[in-house]
Order: C-alpha cells, then structure tokens, then sequence
C-alpha cells in the first residue's frame, strides 16, 4: 500500500492546532456578537455611598413645610378613558402635614378644568370640564372606591374623575423616614434596570443596565398583623451623581398604589439654593392614570409665610352635580 497519505506526527499535529484555531476564532466571533446584541452592558461608572448618606440626600423633600407654585403645567394620561388631555396650566400649594390645593385650567382662556383639595384625610374634586365629567366630589383619602369605579363604566371614567389630591402629596412633600422608631427598619440593596443604550456612537438594539441604591422602608410586624410589610422604596442612581430620581409607595395590601419618578433637577425658587425636580411624574397603576407635573422656575416658593386656611377651601360655588363617596347612592 502506498504511503504518500501517511502524516507523519509533526504534521497530525500542525492540522490539529490549526483546527483549534479555526474552531477558536469562529466562537470569539460567535461570542463578540451575542456580547454587542444581547447582552446588557453595565454603565459607569458607578458613585458609592450607604444608607445613612442617602436618607441624607432626601432631608430638602421631607423637611419641606409648604410649597407654592403659582404656575406649572400638568398633563393627566389616561390609560382607559378614550379622551386625550393636553397638558394644561395649573397652580399648586401645599402644607404640611397633608393640606393641598391643586387648580388645573386650559391654557391662555383660564378656563377651569378642575380643582381639587385635601386635608386631615378627607378631599373634594371638582371638575368643571369636560361637559360630561362635570361633578362635585368628596370622600374620605384612605377608602376603597373601586365598586363607585366600576359602576361608572368606561364611559363615565376618566383620570380627572380618578385623581386624588393625597396622591400629589406624598410625591411632593415626602414624608420623613423613622429611622429613630424601632416599628421601622430600612435596608440598603442594589438594583439593576436594563434599558435602551441612547448614547451616542451606541448600536443599534444596543442595551444597558443602570444601577440605583434602592433603601426600602419596612414596618416591623406587631400585634395582629403576622408580617413585616414594605412601606416605600427610594431610588438613587448611581450612574447620576445619586440623584433621588424615584419612590414607590405601597398600600395595606402590599399593592404599588403610587410610583413616582424624578427628573430635570433645577434651581426653581430664588429663596432657595437647592436642587428641586423640575419633572414630576406621578403614576398609579391601580388607578390606570398618571399626571406629569413640570414646574416653571421663578414660580416656585419654599415655605411660604403668607398661606391662610381659606387656601384650602374649595366650595362648590357653581351648584355641580355632588356626588359623595361616603354614601353612595347612584353614580
């Protein structure tokens, strides 16, 4: 038989590296795809910091007293009803512990949309607009109006019908952390959100993942009540100079009844050298609405000495349909 086939070993060995090499080259290609394509790259770079540093951070939020905007604009989105709200002019006050007035009114005219007020733990709303929304209501901020909700119908709901004054108020005036009350613990922990890469010079389907330092406030359980339950988590990034950029809020069923998110942090008030939130964005899911508050600097007051209690009074002076959720008859 022939030997012209046979390779000597030197020669079984050179093929052999060179189909490692082959075999090698094509998985880093293979590898340098799946890395470009799918798999999320962590930003930094990431700023460090522990927990009494960041409860820290939100000492301007909850040691607020009183706030007035004497012009913003909002926009409600509406994720059920069919109708589309502009964003429209508003004027806010608040103070502390839980007084608000919020007034929303169509840009240029001044036409009311609706106004709303809120203390020791009942609210009014009043909502001049649209035609068919038009309606005085009360009742009580910690109650369950989901079956009035449902009686309503699609056609009978909309995020102005929906909004409650407590709601803008614990986004606004932040109520301060117990960390010196042994009901209460916080705890330190590490999220991890994937997004979008919207750099520039970033490819395309291109994702990243963005740290935050998420401190989370719990109630110890006691009494009747068998286990501990979150209260409220606060959100900071850590790729943003720690800015406090989100707070979630949950209820006595462990639901998320309100989420609130922080940006465009400016100088808005001339008495004060703080950073303030020029973008508040207000969601609750249950609820199906949200409402974007966007504060216009210049018209930003921090504790203003000049509120009286008539600033938060609201009458219903124009005789609209009242409607009180307490005693619900008919919807």
């Amino acid at each position: 038989m022939s030997n012209c086939f046979l390779m000597t070993p030197l020669a079984r060995l050179y093929v052999k590296l060179a189909f490692l090499a082959l075999v090698l080259s094509l998985l880093t290609a293979s590898c340098a795809k799946v890395k470009d394509e799918s798999i999320p790259r962590l930003l930094e770079p990431l700023a460090e910091s522990d927990l009494k540093a960041l409860v820290a951070r939100l000492d301007g939020l909850t040691s607020l007293q009183a706030l007035r905007a004497s012009r913003l604009l909002i926009q409600f989105i509406d994720a059920e009803s069919k109708d589309k709200y502009r964003a429209a002019d508003g004027q806010l006050v608040l103070k502390r512990p839980d007084k608000i007035r919020l007034i929303v009114q169509l840009p240029v005219t001044g036409t009311r949309i609706a106004e709303m007020v809120s203390e020791s733990n009942h609210f009014k709303v009043a909502v001049y607009y649209p035609d068919k929304y038009r309606r005085f209501l009360s009742g009580t901020n910690n109650a369950d109006y989901s079956r009035w909700r449902e009686k309503l119908g699609r056609e009978g709901r909309s995020a102005l019908v929906d909004a409650r004054p407590f709601h803008f108020t614990d986004a606004l005036m932040i109520r301060p952390l117990q960390t010196g009350d042994s009901r209460f613990v916080y705890g330190l922990e590490e999220a991890l959100v994937e997004e979008n890469d919207m750099r520039q010079g970033a490819k395309r389907n291109a994702r990243l993942l963005r740290s935050f330092y998420v401190v989370s406030e719990l109630e110890i359980a006691s009494g009747d009540r068998a286990t501990s339950r979150v209260l409220r988590r606060f959100w900071f990034d850590r790729t943003n100079k720690l800015m406090f950029t989100r707070q979630q809020i949950f209820d006595d069923q462990a639901r998320l009844a309100t989420d609130v998110f922080y940006s465009g942090y400016e100088k808005l008030s001339e008495e004060s050298q703080e950073l303030w939130p020029g973008v508040i964005l207000v969601s609750r899911p249950h609820d199906n609405y949200s409402a974007r508050l966007t504060f216009t600097p210049g018209r930003f007051e921090v504790n203003p000495s000049d509120l009286t209690p008539n600033a938060f009074v609201l009458e219903n002076k124009e005789g609209l349909p009242v409607t009180d959720l307490d005693t619900p008859s008919t919807p």
